[in-house]
């Protein structure tokens, strides 16, 4: 098993068939078959990829599954399978939710000052959004405790500003984030695998932390993306790219344990931002009637954590992260900020910011609302949180420190 591993996927940010959506089938058995091999942090990057030589001849799943090469595959393609038919394969199906995401958006909008610039991006918004949900949803339910951090590489239009390149380093491998290993396909040839481990140690990895080691075993031969279709030399080519449509964007919480649904609040916040962010972050001396408030990480940590986050999505924004000791900071009176980005229970919270702003003459701001992260894994809560989080440590603990008196008696 690995410490920290890497692997880059492949998704169309302008798919817009069923074709387009195998590809995810790929990257859902791609995904499944590396997770029990790392311990601690997989990286994964998400390459916004489009092939214009493509024949549109992805295997299907069922097509997949009826020409099994390795042995002993059926049982992982089956559970493939089922997990890309419950969150990726029926258009209707995708039709039916967006229409439901779009009528909670209405709902959690502020009626006096329509979201007009949200609501005129809310598909590509919610099918983004969705995306990163789904692939973190499918990592935390096979390993709840392994950290996985998805960066999304040639999607963001940022007006001609050069993101990815020797000079302006990806950030999430900064502060000495070693990557143990690379993983991928199989069915490379060793001069591929040199050459795509090179590219990526070229363009998007800091220098001083390169990955030396390939592993080309653990990825299913069965997911390995079609020789036709995955062509290195396109990427980055003939691409639609997103362009944030805000300036100004504010968000804050307490991002402690860092976990799923705070990444795809982050991440859609980066995405929906070309400029200025301001990040609030609750500071511990107005936590302590949250649920195992002693365990709550320090506010400097916290703070530096959603900043590195932050800026391995969208590093060309400038982010002012601020200390949180009510809940409105700069929001009632920055006219900087055009958009909050919110999590459903603080709608109250942005109605009022939004009153007071118009009250002042202020320009109100949009409102963009995430949906909750929600898994199994999670108790009875309605939400991933961090409180179940550090329950589950605290359980941790008082489990080692019994373990310890044990065996000291």
């Amino acid at each position: 098993m690995y410490k920290t591993g890497l692997i880059r996927l492949l998704f169309n940010f302008e798919a817009k068939n069923r074709h387009d959506l195998y590809l995810h089938y790929y990257n859902v058995g791609r995904l499944i078959s590396i997770a029990p091999k790392v311990k601690d942090h997989l990286y994964i990057e998400l390459v916004n990829y489009n092939n214009i030589n493509f024949d549109r001849s992805l295997n299907s799943p069922t097509q997949q599954i009826s020409k099994q090469t390795t042995t002993g595959s059926s049982e992982i393609n089956e559970k493939v399978e089922k997990i890309y038919n419950d969150l990726f394969f029926s258009w209707s199906e995708i039709d039916k939710k967006m229409k439901i995401e779009k009528k909670q958006q209405i709902e959690l909008d502020d009626s006096e000052s329509p979201s007009l610039i949200v609501s005129a991006n809310i598909e590509p918004l919610k099918r983004l959004e969705n995306i990163f949900f789904n692939y973190y949803q499918i990592l935390y339910n096979e390993n709840p405790r392994l950290n996985v951090s998805i960066i999304p590489l040639d999607l963001i239009n940022q007006k001609d500003k050069e993101i990815y390149n020797n000079n302006n380093n990806n950030n999430y491998t900064q502060n000495n984030n070693e990557i143990d290993i690379l993983f991928l396909d199989s069915s490379m040839n060793l001069f591929e695998q040199e050459n795509e481990l090179k590219l990526i140690n070229e363009k998007f990895i800091n220098s001083n932390n390169s990955i030396k080691s390939i592993d080309s075993t653990s990825i299913n031969i069965d997911f390995s993306y079609p020789k036709h279709f995955y062509e290195p030399s396109q990427i980055g080519k003939n691409l639609t790219k997103w362009t944030p449509p805000f300036g100004g964007v504010v968000l804050g919480g307490t991002f402690d344990r860092m976990h799923p649904g705070h990444k795809v609040m982050l991440t859609m916040a980066a995405l929906v931002c070309s400029d200025y962010m301001e990040v609030g972050i609750t500071d511990n001396s107005i936590l302590t009637s949250k649920k195992y408030s002693e365990l709550i990480t320090p506010f400097e940590f916290r703070s530096e954590k959603t900043l590195n986050f932050l800026k391995s999505i969208n590093p060309s924004v400038e982010y002012n992260m601020l200390k949180l000791v009510e809940p409105y900071a700069n929001t009632m009176t920055s006219k900087k900020l055009e958009c909050i980005v919110i999590s459903p229970e603080v709608y109250k919270t942005a109605i009022k910011i939004n009153t007071v702003r118009r009250e002042t003459k202020l320009k109100p701001l949009e409102i963009y609302s995430i949906s909750y992260f929600d898994t199994p894994h999670q108790g009875d809560d309605v939400k991933l949180s961090s409180s179940y989080l550090r329950e589950l440590d605290f359980k941790e603990m008082m489990k080692n420190k019994q373990q310890q008196q044990q065996q000291q008696q």
